[in-house]
């Protein structure tokens, strides 16, 4: 059985329509084991728009006298319109790896394997970097994915490990960025399940993103820490969002979901649509990352629109009755009484966005 996913394309029709750099995986061993997870706590930082900051939490319980195993973590090549040959030897994408078993650092080999079957008689079997280096005769699809790997002794008791990595967002003419994270690789430890999960998102200010109900059922399993207001999406099949989601407006703060003893059905997948060539100012993003894909006024209001939208994001609440039914109407407008308007706290891409109206 396989513990991971391939990276696809959101519109089949396009060879080349995004970068898919990496996709996340919890640590998982190598060998069958009856060390269980009692905690997990993943945190996911978005940076700039750029890259994705991962920290892994755990606590492994080991019920046994001492005991070493192989312990790994499985990301995919690259694909899409992107150099998928590895740098220096590793994920030309990911970076900053690093694990910590009870505050020591461990040395870590990689693997590039290309079948779920990389374990033989206790060791992990690596194609040779040199073959595979000759054999890439598209860097847009490399066919191979890459073992982190590591020896790790794990002492009778509780055991903790610190995991961390970054990797560059993925992106397509459908997303902006999204996020992918396998979480059923839970069940190859020996409980099958975290006995006590927690999982902290935060993708940075003014940011509307979705994410599958693929591991929860309602709004009601998240906390807010912040401001910030939640949505159903129902998923279409043969449409950009199949799967139903929860659609989060997330002004400021972050997200938390945790859950007692968590069996994984389904995997994490976070991501932001695309907001591309806006003419009629119907819908304007949250996002000041996505500004930039909104066209030239072709009116004085669609003007004061733009002149605006800094502080409607901020939930300024407005005089003028047209730019209130305005912005009231937007899905990510949260309104705030208390709020007054500074353009000197503002971000500065929105100065700049200002200033060119």
């Amino acid at each position: 059985m396989k513990y991971f996913l391939f990276l696809l394309l959101s519109i089949p029709t396009f060879a080349n329509d995004g970068a898919f750099f990496a996709k996340g995986n919890q640590l998982i061993p190598m060998l069958e084991t009856d060390i269980s997870v009692k905690k997990e706590i993943l945190t996911l930082k978005k940076v700039n728009n750029k890259y994705i900051e991962v920290t892994v939490y755990y606590e492994f319980f080991n019920p046994k006298n001492d005991k070493n195993l192989i312990v790994g973590f499985e990301a995919f090549s690259p694909s899409g319109d992107v150099d998928g040959t590895p740098l220096n030897g590793k994920h030309p994408y990911m970076s900053d790896f690093t694990v910590e078993l009870n505050g020591q650092s461990l040395k870590y080999d990689i693997a590039y394997v290309d079948s779920e079957t990389y374990v033989s008689n206790g060791f992990v079997k690596s194609k040779n970097l040199k073959d595979i280096l000759k054999s890439i005769d598209n860097v847009n699809e490399v066919d191979f994915y890459y073992v982190y790997h590591f020896n790790t002794k794990f002492t009778k008791g509780l055991n903790k490990i610190k995991h961390t990595y970054r990797y560059d967002l993925s992106g397509s003419i459908d997303f902006n960025y999204d996020f992918e994270y396998v979480l059923t690789a839970a069940n190859r430890w020996g409980n099958k399940q975290i006995d006590d999960f927690t999982l902290i998102v935060e993708m940075g200010e003014f940011e509307s993103f979705n994410i599958n109900k693929s591991f929860f059922n309602d709004k009601s399993e998240w906390q807010i820490e912040g401001i910030a207001k939640t949505e159903n999406i129902k998923g279409t099949k043969n449409t950009l969002i199949e799967k139903d989601a929860l659609r989060f407006h997330l002004q400021k703060g972050k997200i938390i979901f945790k859950k007692l003893n968590f069996k994984p059905k389904g995997e994490l997948f976070v991501y932001s649509q695309n907001h591309i060539g806006i003419e009629n100012y119907s819908y304007l993003p949250y996002s000041y990352y996505q500004q930039e894909f909104i066209e030239n006024p072709k009116t004085e209001f669609h003007k004061k629109i733009l002149k605006n939208l800094a502080f409607a994001r901020r939930g300024y609440i407005f005089k003028n009755p047209e730019l209130k039914k305005y912005f009231e109407n937007l899905d990510w407008y949260i309104a705030d009484q208390n709020y007054v308007p500074d353009v000197e706290k503002l971000h500065e891409k929105e100065k700049e966005f200002i200033s060119k109206w």
